[in-house]
């Protein structure tokens, strides 16, 4: 797990942060009704608004359950309470989107993630989330479950292909990427030493740029 996640901090540094968007599921997603953490994630779909120029794309993630690992302050009015944490209880349905597939155009690598409270039963289709930009945060910004939950999709993809595709085709996008802007930064690098030399003989020589 620690390679994958040591991969995924890395995700397209310096790539600017999107805009949050409301994703509609595509169908009914049972969620176990048992608050009892279990290494378990469903493959999901889900679409955006008609009126959308990418109303046929659909962006495919997996949903997955977390339990608060973290203490948590509640504040009514001057009184705090502090909530400790329960790591053996499901808190809530987190979704990791990373692909948009739309017709007649290659599948496009995204990195987006959302959660929602639990509502034990099934998530109804129709129902909404509103997906963040995971890839434009910095790790630190990230959603408190992340690393547990990208932790929890490692273990079930050993056992189970449809997930380990999910993170396979995340984790060589996201090197994709990262070669590309290593080359990117490499030619810059390279166009700047040019300059400097040219400037550098141009000095010696006493002619003009």
């Amino acid at each position: 797990m620690l390679d994958v996640l040591n991969i995924l901090n890395g995700l397209f540094l310096g790539s600017t942060m999107l805009a949050n968007i409301t994703l509609y599921s595509d169908a009914d997603y049972e969620i176990q009704r048992t608050y009892e953490i279990r290494d378990v994630a469903t493959l999901i779909s889900a679409h955006r608004e008609w009126w959308r120029d990418e109303s046929k794309c659909k962006f495919i993630g997996l949903m997955v359950p977390y339990a608060r690992d973290w203490p948590e302050t509640i504040r009514n009015g001057e009184i705090e309470t502090v909530l400790p944490p329960e790591p053996d209880k499901v808190a809530g349905q987190a979704f990791i989107i990373n692909r948009k597939v739309c017709p007649g155009k290659p599948d496009e690598a995204i990195f987006r993630g959302a959660d929602r409270w639990r509502n034990p039963g099934i998530f109804l289709e129709k129902h909404q989330i509103t997906a963040e930009d995971l890839k434009g945060m910095k790790p630190q910004d990230r959603p408190k479950w992340f690393e547990q939950v990208m932790a929890r999709i490692e273990r079930v993809s050993r056992n189970d292909a449809q997930i380990r595709e999910f993170l396979q085709f995340t984790v060589m996008q996201v090197k994709s990427s990262n070669e590309h802007t290593s080359e990117s930064e490499g030619a810059r690098d390279t166009s700047n030493e040019n300059s400097a030399s040219r400037e550098s003989t141009n000095e010696l020589l006493k002619i003009g740029p």
